[in-house]
């Protein structure tokens, strides 16, 4: 799935597996302009520093099923940590 947020394309993952697993989105991530995406899981909120097969860089949005609702106010503060640092 891909959200417009902040004039960006996000793509989104729903995934109950480890981030090596998650080849669709490193396929979009490939051919994506900028660095920024999510996976919804099972787990804990947390950033991570991932790099597709092919070398490039991203960063890594994953939070819980449960905050499925509140995705925007999640993609805001992700871009502006991201943007800011």
């Amino acid at each position: 799935m891909v959200i417009p947020f902040g004039g960006l394309l996000i793509p989104i993952e729903i995934k109950s597996g480890p981030i090596g697993k998650l080849r669709s989105l490193h396929q979009y991530m490939e051919q994506c302009p900028h660095e920024f995406a999510v996976r919804m899981y099972a787990g804990e909120i947390e950033i991570n520093a991932v790099q597709t097969p092919n070398g490039k860089k991203f960063k890594l949005l994953n939070l819980p099923y449960f905050l499925g609702t509140q995705i925007e106010a999640y993609l805001d503060w992700f871009l502006k940590l991201n943007i800011e640092s």
